[in-house]
């Protein structure tokens, strides 16, 4: 580039000055270990050794004479709007830094800046030095040890390495500043696969609710001042944080550099070293405002930040941007800093983004229905449909409700790690075996979820009575009358993941655990738009007791947490129980459905035998289900395990399944469960 071209040729001809400074002073004409061969700057001590020697002085005048014109006419020079010139300015660089980030870029650029470098220093391995730039730029050394120290803004801009100590220290151009000042705006690894840089022009589609944007537009005077200053976006993931970022620096006419804090801190614990610096010099370098998404990881449970983390937020000058969930405590950001409030979108809001999003597509009808199951924020609904498109283009089909609903599911995965499986079976009303007014509240339960956005939001009853989005049912009766399964039926209807939570990883005998567990699980669960699954509840939900001990103390902090969560939460749980009186009162006061299995009758009884057994196996006409069914009291999951055991049977004669296999699982389970058995006269 000419900019840089005029830039080497200039620090070209100050190498080659320092050189012919040397040469006239008579240094480099004899063996240099000689003592009165040696360099010094101050003329009386050149002088005083030099006395009495055969050493030459002043053989290059003339050369001397001519570069001093050549650099005074070289100085004219403007850096102005140059790369360089932008660098200086966006770093912050006083004039002695500004002559080392030149001497730097020379010396990386140009091979005869190098050779007079080494020149230089012609006892050390080639590099360039600190003490090199010193009589290449005629600086005093202490000037120079403060434009290369540790926390100098050359070193915190990450534009030079600096390797050892004092003025015997090596300098290198880093490579990404080398890049961006050749014109490369592209953002080097590995940040290249971590961090995102949106131009101010970049339309993102993002429809954000209109009381966000009145508070975003509130806040950006506020921001045109030089001084340093923060704004924290709070908000549940999908609500928009990203989007209220990049609108804030288009008001600026800035771009934006989103640093996903999670992704960069999972690079960093694999490499071990710090890339915060480094994602914030590059936006610096860029003139990007820097958004820290999801900044909350960056502290940990005390509220502190590393150390190499809270220096790098404190060197950026003027405006930083931090999302965060909302959960967590004060960002300190070593600024003012100015908060948004991003809740949780209300019907309206989210219709709107949904038309939005599918207005393209041809399928904005859709928008109503979707508004109303999926509670999620207008960054979500943007990210949902462009993900359906994507997979919609490669299959070669249109995108429709299907596409999108796979994309939600995919789209909002939880993170609850052991905590929680998913339950991947789909079971469907048909295949329940239950009495009608169980079904029919089971369809109750559905109906309050799907029109939650009718009954809350519109028609005023979360206002007026105070109450959460939350549903949440109880399930009680004994062991396999299919409450299990009754959940995975309501969650497929309602087009949910359903996630089992594994209360023995839940549960923590440290102080504090079980509750910081409980609240993962909770705010993912939230998070993510799934329906949480607490089998044998009663473990965990069980009633308060009289405190006799400390131990009792803290079981009961465990209930009162789980009541104060259950009771903001906005998802869909079930929980699961043989025992019901078990529950504490005040969680089933809590709770807007509470059904009870009863055990199956004779002809559900033989519902259940038909049912559960496979057609493959031709015996649907040859057995006497209602005989079956009669001779042997057992709820739907002892019949199931009555048919497995019947197949091991037949597999281990090696012949096909037979009617009176079904009768010896029978009675082997019914001997398994403690009952007396049956004489087989029904065989």
């Amino acid at each position: 580039m000419a900019d840089l071209d005029e830039l080497v040729r200039e620090i070209r001809l100050h190498a080659e000055a320092a050189l012919v400074r040397r040469l006239n002073a008579g240094s480099g004409f004899a063996d240099p270990r000689v003592p009165s061969q040696i360099y010094l700057r101050d003329e009386a001590a050149l002088a005083r050794l030099a006395g009495g020697t055969l050493r030459p002085q002043g053989t290059h005048r003339g050369a001397q004479a001519e570069l001093d014109r050549a650099i005074a006419g070289a100085a004219g020079h403007d850096a102005g709007a140059t790369r360089a010139g932008l660098m200086t300015q966006r770093l912050g660089l006083d004039p002695v830094a500004s002559g080392v980030l030149a001497t730097a870029v020379a010396y990386a650029l140009d091979l005869d800046t190098r050779e007079l470098c080494h020149a230089l220093t012609p006892r050390r391995s080639p590099a360039l030095y600190v003490e090199t730039c010193a009589d290449i730029l005629q600086l005093a050394p202490a000037d120079l040890l403060r434009a290369t120290a540790a926390g100098a803004p050359l070193r915190r801009g990450r534009a030079i390495t600096v390797e050892g100590d004092g003025l015997g220290a090596s300098i290198e151009l880093l490579p990404p500043a080398l890049a961006w000042l050749l014109g490369d705006d592209a953002l080097q690894a590995p940040l290249a696969g971590l961090v995102e840089y949106i131009p101010a022009t970049t339309e993102l589609g993002v429809v954000l609710p209109e009381v966000t944007l009145a508070a975003l537009d509130a806040v950006v005077p506020r921001l045109r001042t030089a001084d340093p200053i923060a704004v924290v976006l709070r908000g549940p993931r999908g609500s928009g944080r990203r989007a209220a970022a990049h609108r804030l620096a288009c008001a600026l006419g800035r771009p934006l550099l989103v640093i996903p804090i999670p992704a960069l801190l999972a690079y960093e614990q694999r490499v071990r070293t710090s890339l915060l610096a480094n994602a914030l010099a590059a936006a610096r370098l860029r003139d990007a405002v820097p958004f820290l998404a999801e900044a909350d990881a960056l502290y940990n449970e005390r509220g502190e930040l590393a150390g190499d983390h809270l220096d790098a937020i404190t060197a950026v000058p003027g405006l930083l941007i931090a999302g965060s969930g909302g959960r967590g405590g004060h960002l300190e950001l070593r600024r003012p800093a100015l908060p948004v409030a991003m809740p949780r979108t209300e019907l309206d809001d989210r219709e709107r983004a949904w038309v939005a999003a599918l207005t393209p597509h041809g399928v904005a009808a859709e928008a109503p229905e979707l508004a109303g199951r999926y509670v999620i924020g207008p960054g979500a609904i943007a990210d949902t449909v462009a993900e359906a498109t994507r997979f919609a283009a490669a299959a070669g089909t249109p995108v429709d409700i299907a596409a999108l609903e796979g994309a939600v599911g995919r789209r909002l995965s939880l993170r609850l790690g052991t905590y929680g499986t998913v339950v991947h079976r789909k079971s469907r009303f048909s295949e329940l075996v239950l009495p009608a007014d169980v079904i029919d509240t089971l369809y109750d339960m559905i109906a309050m979820v799907r029109e939650r956005s009718q009954i809350l939001e519109r028609w005023g009853y979360a206002r007026h009575l105070g109450i959460s989005r939350g549903v949440a049912g109880l399930y009680s009766g004994e062991p396999g009358t299919g409450k299990t399964m009754a959940a995975s039926v309501v969650a497929s209807a309602l087009g949910l993941e359903l996630v089992r939570i594994d209360l023995s990883a839940v549960v923590s005998k440290y102080v504090g655990e079980t509750e910081k567990n409980l609240g993962k699980i909770f705010d993912e669960a939230q998070d993510a738009h799934a329906m949480l699954l607490f089998d044998e509840a009663d473990s965990l939900f069980g009633k308060r007791t009289e405190l006799k001990s400390a131990q009792d103390r803290f079981a009961n902090l465990e209930v009162n947490y789980i009541l104060q969560r259950m009771e903001t939460f906005d998802g869909v749980s079930v929980l699961t129980t043989n025992a019901e009186s078990a529950i504490d009162p005040a969680l089933q006061r809590r709770l807007n459905f509470r059904i009870r299995f009863p055990e199956p009758e004779l002809e559900e009884r033989e519902r259940l035998w038909k049912q559960l057994l496979p057609p493959s196996t031709n015996l649907h006409d040859g057995v006497d289900f209602h005989a079956l069914a009669e001779k042997f009291d057992m709820t739907g999951g002892y019949i199931k395990n009555a048919v497995v055991r019947a197949a091991v049977i037949a597999a281990r004669a090696g012949r096909a399944m037979m009617a009176e296999d079904l009768w010896a699982g029978a009675h082997h389970e019914y001997a398994e469960m403690g009952k007396v058995m049956p004489q087989l006269g029904g065989l």
